[in-house]
Formats: C-alpha cells, structure tokens, sequence
C-alpha cells in the first residue's frame, strides 16, 4: 500500500476544516491593503502609519504570540487553540470598523495579529501528524493556497464591496454612523466568527498535557539546533527574505496601481484577486505535487531547490513591472512574483516540518514564524513606506520603492537557499531516520 492510499478521510477533513480558516484569516487580515487611501483621508495618517498599520501593528502580537501559542500547541489540544484565537481574530477584525483614531485602530489590528496567531503553529503541527512525510508538501501546499485564496477573495469581494459602499460617504446604523471602509472591515469579521466552531470537529494530534509529566521546554531546541545550525539559521533566514518581499507586494500593490494608473478600487480588486488566486493556487498546489514526487525520486533538498529557483527567476520582474506604463505588463509581473512568493511559502512551512519532530513543531513553528514575519510583515510594508516618504519624498514614487524592496529581497532570498540545499537535503534524510527508530514522545533531550 502506498502513503497516498494510506491517507485518510479524517486527514483531508482536517486539511479543509483548516484551509477555511486560514482562507477566513488572511480575508479580515488582508482586507486593509484595499483601504489606504480611504483611510489616509479618513484619518488624517501618513505613508509610516498606513505601513505600521497594515505590517508592524498585526505583526507585533502576530510574530510574538506565535511563539506563545506554538508552545500552547505542543502542551493543549490543538482544537481548543485554533478555536479561540479564531474567535479572538474576528472579533478583532470586527472592531477595526469602530475605529475613529490611529491609535484605536492599530489596537485593534493588534487583536487580530495575536488571535491568528494560534492557527499557523497548530495547524502546521497537527497536518505534520495526520499526513505521512512523503505527502506533505501536497498536504501544506493545500493549506498553504488558503492564504492565496483569502488574499484574492479579499480583494475581489473587498473591492466589489467598497465598490458598491462608496456610493454614498456614510452609512447610518443603529450602533452609529460609519465610513464605507468602516463596514468593509465589520463585514470581514463576521464569517470567522461564524465558521470558528469548526475548530472543535479537528482531529486531535499529539500534545504533551497527555504524557501527565512538565516538558523540557529549551533542552530539545537547543539539540534540535545543535544537529542543524547551518540549515536551521538558512531555512529562518531564506524564507524570511521571500516573507519581506511577498508581504510588501500584497500590502502596497492595490494602492500602486491605483497612483499609477488611476484604477478604481473596484477595478483593481477582481483584477489583482485574478492575478494572485491563479498563480497562488498554481504555486502552492503545483509546487507541493512537484516537491514531494522529486522527494520519492531521490532529488535531494528539493524544497530549497525549488523555493531558490523560483525566487531567482521572478527578481527582474519586480524591476520590469513597477516601472511599467503599462497595467497589463505590470499585472504579468506581478504574476510571477506572487508566483515565486507563494511557491515559496509552501516550501518553506513543508521544509521546517521535515526538520522537526513531532513534539517540537508547534514550538519550531512559532519560533520560524516570528523570524519570518517580522523581518516580512512587519519591516516589509514599512520598508517601502519609509523609501517612499523619507528617501524619495514623492507620494508618486511609491513604484521605484517596490521595484527595489521586492527585486533585492528575491535575490537574496535565493542566494540562501541555494547556498544551504545540499545540506538541507541531508539534513531532513537523517530526521527521517531518526523519526524512524527513536519515539518522539521520549527523546533524549527530554520533551
């Protein structure tokens, strides 16, 4: 019997349960990419605030809380975890559309970072468990496409919905009077909340509570550390450059084009939810049936292969397309960007579980996705914004800013992981051996 037929229904279920959610998570996470301008006006802010709104304000409780709830995840119920913090995010989401200040709504944004928090370390962890090592790239490649897909519906529906809320400059309502981006944001909560209940149908994986003993919480990351310097420092240090250049292009491409060809946003959302729903599921799908069928063929370090690959190849579009006159030239560009940054993605969450036990991932997890969306999410919007007001001065240059942040970060980005996948490869081959013939409940380092 092959691992593909020894896949279960209940793996698949939890795969779907969690693909909806994240799908959920990056819609009410997304959506404020659409409202820049709207909210600039509305609130009186600048370029850095827009930035630190839409990257450090989610990042900071984002990053700092995925550790928290990666440890949570190795100790409680995975389920119970991911259930609350999606409550936690959509009603934070929701409270985004009260805001009437900078202040309030970077609080608010805060609430959405630290309760989607919960759902990338658990669900990492517990796909790891109820997939076999060879299928779980195509395992992480679906989970991984809910992020594309939350991103494209964000912005299709967001921009068909401030499309059709822009016909009037406010809305009534019993709780009071509010702008359209206001509503957008009430509206992005509200199916999270609805579908946070699924939660509670996941299967379980292995979590320490049940060994009825207090884990070793540093001792197996220093081993685990110790075995693998090189790779681990290469794996946080590679993926986090793909995270700072796919995190500034999703962050400040509506509001491009909309400077630079004067698109409406109800134009520029269905057409960037086309571009970045086509080559996010191509990417992400695509890669992880690649990945693992080069895997069982014995093509060593194939995630670092492909990921250094795909960043290398999409470095000059970021040149070509944010100085393109040309709308239709810039959305091929950034075609093959989002290609290469979603590929990536899923290369890099598949990478980090074949290097980590069982009782670690959790941990691991909240560790890389520290590292990876500070150093994206949080420096990655700013960066460009920072260019944008302090280096160039010219609201207009906002184009010369993504050219150099998206172009510089590919490169890099593949220089790395090309540096390290021989090693990679060896790496995950003695983990696996590993896995194999030690009890990962019961390691030397203690749990």
């Amino acid at each position: 019997m092959t691992s593909k037929d020894c896949v279960s229904s209940r793996a698949w279920y939890a795969a779907g349960v969690l693909v909806t959610l994240f799908v959920l998570s990056f819609f009410g996470r997304q959506i404020i990419s659409l409202m820049v301008d709207p909210i600039e006006r509305s609130l009186g802010l600048t370029e850095v605030q827009i930035g630190l709104l839409i990257g450090f304000a989610f990042t900071l409780l984002f990053t700092l809380g995925g550790v928290f709830f990666g440890l949570v995840a190795d100790l409680y119920p995975k389920r119970i975890v991911i259930f609350l913090g999606t409550l936690a995010w959509s009603v934070s989401c929701i409270a985004c559309g009260f805001a009437r200040s900078f202040t309030w709504l970077f609080i608010a944004r805060m609430g959405v970072g630290i309760g989607e928090a919960t759902l990338v370390p658990a669900a990492y962890a517990l796909l790891s468990e109820v997939f076999p090592r060879d299928r779980l790239a195509t395992a992480l490649g679906v989970f991984s496409f809910g992020a594309c897909l939350g991103i494209a519906l964000s912005l299709a529906f967001g921009g068909f919905l401030l499309g059709v809320l822009s016909n009037s400059s406010s809305y009534l309502t019993p709780l009071g009077r509010f702008e359209p981006w206001q509503i957008a944001f009430m509206l992005a909560g509200i199916p999270a909340l609805a579908a946070s209940t699924l939660a509670l149908t996941l299967p379980e994986g292995t979590h320490l509570a049940s060994l009825g003993r207090t884990p070793n919480l540093v001792a197996p990351l220093r081993e685990l550390y110790r075995r693998h310097p090189r790779v681990i420092l290469t794996q946080f240090a590679g993926f986090s450059m793909n995270a700072f250049m796919g995190y500034s292009l999703m962050a400040w491409t509506p509001a491009f084009m909309g400077r630079q060809y004067g698109w409406r946003l109800s134009a520029i959302g269905p057409s960037l939810a086309l571009v970045f729903g086509i080559s996010g599921a191509l990417a992400t799908m695509g890669s992880g049936l690649l990945a693992d069928r080069l895997t069982t063929r014995g093509v060593r370090g194939a995630h670092f292969v492909l990921a250094s690959a795909a960043l290398a190849i999409a470095a000059p579009f970021g040149i070509i397309g944010f100085h393109s006159t040309s709308p239709a030239l810039f959305l091929g560009c950034a075609f093959a960007l989002y290609f290469a940054s979603a590929l990536s993605l899923n290369m890099g969450a598949t990478s980090l579980q074949l290097l980590t036990p069982a009782y670690l991932r959790g941990r691991v997890s909240g560790l890389y996705l520290l590292c990876t969306n500070m150093i994206g999410a949080g420096l990655g919007p700013l960066s460009v914004a920072g260019m944008t007001q302090h280096l160039f001065h010219d609201h207009a240059k906002l184009g010369l800013a993504m050219s150099i942040v998206t172009s510089v970060s590919a490169l890099v980005g593949a220089a790395l992981l090309s540096s390290a996948k021989g090693a990679y490869g060896a790496a995950i081959a003695a983990e696996g051996l590993r896995a194999a013939t030690v009890p990962e409940k019961v390691t030397p380092g203690g749990v």
